[in-house]
């Protein structure tokens, strides 16, 4: 006898209800795309670092990674290119994605890898890597967002005689980097 979910699964596809989506892939639908290089040196233990943008919604957004793998030697740079899988929200993006992988980079090379985070996001990604690396383990790739500056806030503007325009306000601060106050003939002698 099938089990409940085996039975429901092949009614709705037989009967037209179970549709993919136009861009689904075994690995989900593709929803964004990635870019980015980095730089990864081991002596055993090994570390990466690096910087990228994510193209999500018509927007780009750049981010930073940081990881680690066990059982590699050697050091390699490179970039990347690849497609983001089942990314809901762009916050889904952030956080640890965990891969098997290896490297095997005497010169130059090209590689590939499947990524996946705590959010089901998958990334697949197309690498061109240089260097000397051998590495061949579980590894770890934290990804965070590289926050905008926050929105500039009014400053002072300075008319063209240099006084402060209409509206603006404006502190003067000695070249002693001191209290305004202090330290000019016309506060020394109201003192």
């Amino acid at each position: 006898m099938r089990p409940a979910s085996s039975r429901l699964a092949v009614t709705l596809a037989l009967c037209g209800v179970w549709a993919a989506p136009v861009h689904a892939t075994p690995l989900g639908p593709v929803t964004a795309e990635v870019t980015f290089s980095s730089s990864s040196a081991s002596l055993g233990v090994g570390y990466t670092w690096g910087h990228g943008v994510l193209s999500y919604g018509g927007r780009h957004y750049p981010f930073e990674v940081r990881g680690a793998s066990a059982a590699a030697i050697g050091f390699s740079s490179g970039t990347s290119v690849g497609k983001v899988y089942n990314l809901q929200r762009v916050e889904d993006f952030e956080g640890t994605y965990w891969a098997l992988s290896g490297e095997a980079t005497i010169g130059a090379g090209v590689s590939g890898s499947l990524m996946e985070n705590n959010d089901g996001v998958r990334i697949r990604l197309e690498e061109t890597r240089s260097g000397g690396r051998f590495a061949a383990s579980p590894s770890r790739l934290t990804v965070r967002f590289v926050h905008a500056p926050p929105a500039a806030t009014p400053q002072a503007e300075t008319a063209p005689s240099g006084q402060t325009a209409p509206g603006s306000a404006s502190v003067a601060v000695p070249a002693s980097g001191g209290n305004p106050a202090a330290g000019t003939p016309e506060s020394k002698a109201a003192h």
